[in-house]
Formats: structure tokens, sequence, C-alpha cells
């Protein structure tokens, strides 16, 4: 809709996990180097936390796309179910590419066995990455299931290694490592952890410019001033400023503004948090 008046090929500011438009902070490139470590050197597993909109899923979505994955094996990605263990096996299986019926979790594990036994040496290790795990952090059954899903390993034989069948990415709230402390066998499997932070206000500013600029765009479409309010309303979570940017964009082509002004940032702010409607009064000054 506001492509056109501000010289954009596509819109800067979605809220979907599009590795193109992944600024990628220091913390999130250490992020990344450690998840690509653990794919790349076979390890169970790690731990990615951070609170809603701070860039997880995201970065999952550029692993997903990073040559460490075409060169060690497959990547499955899905939300965790949220109603029990049995859900999350039949995940799983899914996943793996299996579909026969089953009653229990352990049944699902049998099958999962059968399957890395069976396909062996040939079998192909699995990068399972389960993102909102904290869903997870009142269903010990759930917990159980994952640990033994890390117990699976194929049959060393002669010219191979030792190595998992699975390596677990668990990706949710700060509340997940509180609720993997309940269970420390688990925990342990899972070595490399790394927590998000929202952006600092210098941050803001190069994820605007960056986001920007993948679209076509230039930083020079907002005011310094309504970066500074941007950076404060926000709370440096991506997410959010995704929001605020998009809608100061909309509110900036309505008005026919040539750039995004202390005075549209706090309108499109307003908008997002819930204030008042914008006033037809209000639409005459940019």
């Amino acid at each position: 809709m506001y492509l056109a008046h501000w010289n954009l090929r596509e819109y800067p500011f979605q809220n979907v996990a599009d590795p193109r438009f992944a600024y990628l902070s220091d913390q999130h490139q250490e992020a990344l180097a450690r998840l690509v470590y653990t794919v790349r050197t076979g390890k169970l597993g790690a731990v990615l936390t951070g609170p809603y909109g701070v860039g997880k899923s995201l970065l999952l979505e550029v692993l997903a796309h990073h040559t460490v994955i075409r060169e060690t094996g497959r990547f499955a990605r899905f939300d965790t179910p949220c109603d029990g263990a049995l859900d999350l096996a039949a995940s799983v299986l899914t996943a793996c590419g299996l579909d026969r019926p089953f009653q229990t979790p352990s049944a699902a594990l049998a099958r999962l066995r059968e399957a890395v036994e069976a396909e062996s040496p040939a079998f192909v290790p699995l990068v399972l990455a389960l993102d909102e795990a904290h869903a997870l952090r009142n269903d010990p059954a759930s917990f159980d299931f994952l640990q033994r899903l890390l117990n699976l390993q194929p049959p060393v034989r002669p010219g191979t290694e030792a190595r998992p069948a699975m390596t677990l990415l668990l990706c949710g709230l700060p509340e997940l490592e509180t609720a993997l402390e309940a269970h420390p066998s688990l925990r342990q499997r899972l070595g490399v952890g790394w927590r998000l932070e929202p952006l600092q206000p210098r941050q803001v500013r190069e994820y605007v410019a960056f986001r920007m600029r993948a679209a076509g765009g230039d930083i020079f479409a907002f005011e310094e001033d309504s970066l500074a309010l941007l950076a404060e309303a926000s709370g440096g979570l991506p997410r959010v400023i995704n929001h605020m940017c998009d809608t100061a964009l909309l509110l900036g082509f309505a008005r026919r503004a040539s750039r995004v002004t202390s005075s549209l940032m706090r309108q499109a702010i307003e908008e997002v948090q819930g204030g008042p409607p914008l006033r037809p009064e209000d639409s005459r000054h940019a």
C-alpha cells in the first residue's frame, strides 16, 4: 500500500520469519554460532531462550537455511504441542516421516528406535527444533520423553563413529530454563545454552536501517528523534519494532509525509499500544 511512496520493493517490517530480513546483532550471531556448533559437532542439543518478540523463531529459520544443515542432516521445526507427551510424540514421529499408530509415548519411542536401527548406517541425523518449548514446563512426562529420545543412537559399525540419532534444540521463554532445572538429566544433555535479550537503542537504529535496506529503502525515511522514541517505546523487541515502524510508514503515506517524524512515530506507538485512534485534525500534521 505504501511501497511506492517510500521507494520500497517490499514491506520491510513484516512479522514473518524471513532470513533475508534477519538483522543479527552481536548476541544473535553468538546464539547462531552456538547452534551451528551444536549441530556440526553432533551434540545432543541446546537451549535458546528469550522474551516474546526478541527473534528466537527467526534465528531458527536462519539456522534452517544454514549450510551446516545441508551438510549434516535433516531439519524439522514445529511449535511444541500443549496437550501432553502423546501429542509431542506424534509430532516427533511426523517430523521423522513415521506414521505408524501408537497408543503411548513409549510405543512411539520403540517405533523411532526401530527406524534408527533399521536405517543405520545410512540413517540421516535429524535436527529437531521445538519452538515455544516453555509450553512443556508443567508436563514432566514430555520432558521424560525428550530425555529418552536423546538416548537413541544408531549402532556403531566399522568405519562409523558413535553419534546421536537426533540433535534437540529447545527454544522458548526464559521460564523454560527454570523448568529444565527440575529435570537435571535432560538439562545436562542440552549442554549449550543462550538467552537473547532485547536490542539496545543503538541496535534498534541498526535494525531499522537493515530492514529498510533489505526492502530497497534507507534509514533516512526516519528522523533521528522518531528512532529514539521507537527505541524507548518498543523496549528493544524486534516484533514490537516491526509493528510500530509498519504503522508509522502507513501513517506517513496517508499524510504524504516525506519522512517519519517524531509526531508520526508517537501516533504509531499509541496505535500499536492500543491508544486513541487517529483523529481527522491529526492527519493534517506530519
